[in-house]
């Protein structure tokens, strides 16, 4: 039996930027992106950051400067939990990450829970930007996963600026989200039901794109 129609947030942003290359990469699977230093370093800070939290494991040479972030979260009270696999129904209840009911999965980088409250944080080892429909996202999935938690406050942690951005979600926040990720969500399923996944050029044609001239004719462009 096939799975059925599964995304993320990673899924949805790499489909709102370009259908072809999202069908190529992740769907027909013909294209491999390819790991780039920046990728390999998040990766290793990721890790590092899992087992400082988790096994208490001093952080490596290159990264010390951020253990007095991390022992601010860690220090929050409260149950600390860290690279935490989510996943919910079409109806938002909890099931198991690669169950054939799932609807959607995510992963949290670091979570503090603390009675009806969570701070969820979000290692980001890049520029500083503005996105908060990330951190709404996965408040809303955190309050449906965690059915007793009524209050997040999630964050994005940028490291290399040493700096937080937070907002807080409340359990009556919840429809307000899924009605705002509803029809983003639909337009990546019409794409699969029609099989239709044009591309949608942009100055990341030019440099950006690993799909190639063969596949694409505005790679490169």
């Amino acid at each position: 039996m096939a799975r059925k129609f599964a995304w993320s947030y990673t899924a949805l942003s790499d489909f709102e930027t370009c259908p072809r290359r999202y069908y190529l990469t992740r769907v027909a699977k013909k294209v491999v992106v390819p790991q780039t230093e920046a990728t390999l370093w998040g990766n290793e800070v990721h890790k590092a950051l899992e087992l400082r939290l988790t096994e208490r494991k001093a952080l490596p040479e290159g990264m010390r400067q951020w253990e007095p972030l991390v022992e601010t979260i860690a220090n929050k009270g409260g149950k600390v939990e860290a690279e935490t696999k989510m996943a919910l129904n079409r109806n938002l209840r909890p099931t198991g990450y690669f169950d054939q009911d799932v609807w959607v999965r995510g992963i949290t980088d670091v979570t503090v829970i603390k009675g009806d409250k969570a701070f969820i944080g979000d290692w980001k080892t890049g520029k500083p930007k503005p996105e908060s429909s990330q951190l709404k996202l996965t408040a809303a999935m955190v309050m449906a996963f965690k059915p007793f938690i009524n209050t997040v406050v999630n964050a994005f942690v940028w490291l290399k600026t040493n700096t937080v951005t937070s907002e807080t979600f409340k359990r009556e926040d919840i429809p307000t989200i899924w009605q705002e990720f509803t029809p983003r969500v639909r337009r990546i399923e019409i794409a699969h039901e029609e099989d239709k996944f044009p591309p949608r050029p942009s100055g990341l044609c030019r440099q950006w794109c690993p799909v190639g001239r063969e596949l694409c004719e505005h790679c490169g462009t």
